[in-house]
């Protein structure tokens, strides 16, 4: 008896194309949306959307007199945005980027990535500390010349959490290394296991996928790919998402205090 057939991979939802001219009127657009909900001043000197079109696509972010530069843990330097007053003079900053590659065709602009970056500090202070990422890959040519998700079974859009990384890259050298030669060896010490919230801070958790938008309440239906995988359909959908995202973490980060 012939084994049973496995199960087909399931269809990706169609990608998120573009014109230059659609792009063009988003980024209008996106200036009125995000200062609005940032409730700052409708001034493209104060806050705008900077777009850099280049030979395989085009970026976009946030720029102006409102922003402050801040060094991603990954991927250098940005510009932020003031999102939200926290206790004790913080300052919730959002960074924003999107990116659609080119390739060819009557709508030559394909939809990569919108990613939200949340930091946390003081106001003219170099000092941001990097907190989440809220980020929504779409269907698109990632690695393997195909299109598809990126990290495959990871949930899209999802949340990325950082700052256990950023404490630790921003931790202070200590202030006094003694000689080696001055080291007494404790044998019982060396025997023992790591503690267990050093072994905690040091795992990687920003390399998590926490999806945003997962519907595993729901049974599978002919051609699902995953209640956790989504692709944004059209423009308005990722504008939706990008404003509604902004208000929730507005929200959230409303409810933070400082533990005494």
């Amino acid at each position: 008896m012939a084994p049973p057939a496995l199960p087909s991979p399931s269809p990706l939802p169609p990608e998120l194309r573009a014109t230059k001219g659609a792009l063009d009127q988003r980024w209008l657009e996106l200036n009125g949306l995000i200062a609005t909900v940032l409730e700052v001043e409708l001034d493209p000197r104060r806050l705008r959307v900077e777009t850099d079109y280049h030979s395989n696509g085009v970026w976009a972010g946030l720029q102006g007199a409102a922003c402050e530069r801040v060094t991603r843990n990954h991927g250098g330097a940005t510009w932020v945005a003031p999102l939200c007053e926290m206790p004790n003079n913080l300052v919730a900053w959002l960074g924003w980027q999107e990116v659609w590659a080119i390739t060819t065709g009557p709508k030559p602009y394909r939809f990569k990535t919108m990613g939200l970056t949340v930091y946390l500090g003081r106001r003219h202070d170099a000092l941001k500390l990097q907190f989440l990422r809220l980020e929504w890959p779409g269907i698109a040519d990632w690695s393997s010349g195909a299109l598809s998700f990126q990290s495959p079974g990871a949930g899209h859009p999802h949340w990325q959490i950082d700052l256990m990384q950023s404490l630790a890259s921003s931790r202070p050298p200590a202030d006094f290394e003694p000689d080696a030669a001055e080291v007494v060896e404790d044998f019982e010490a060396m025997g023992q296991e790591p503690a267990v919230d050093d072994l905690v801070r040091r795992l990687s958790v920003e390399r998590m996928h926490l999806a945003s938008a997962a519907r595993w309440w729901l049974p599978a239906t002919q051609g699902d790919v995953g209640h956790h995988m989504n692709a944004p359909p059209d423009l308005q959908s990722l504008s939706r998402w990008l404003r509604e995202s902004l208000l929730y973490l507005k929200q959230e980060l409303r409810r933070c205090v400082v533990h005494v």
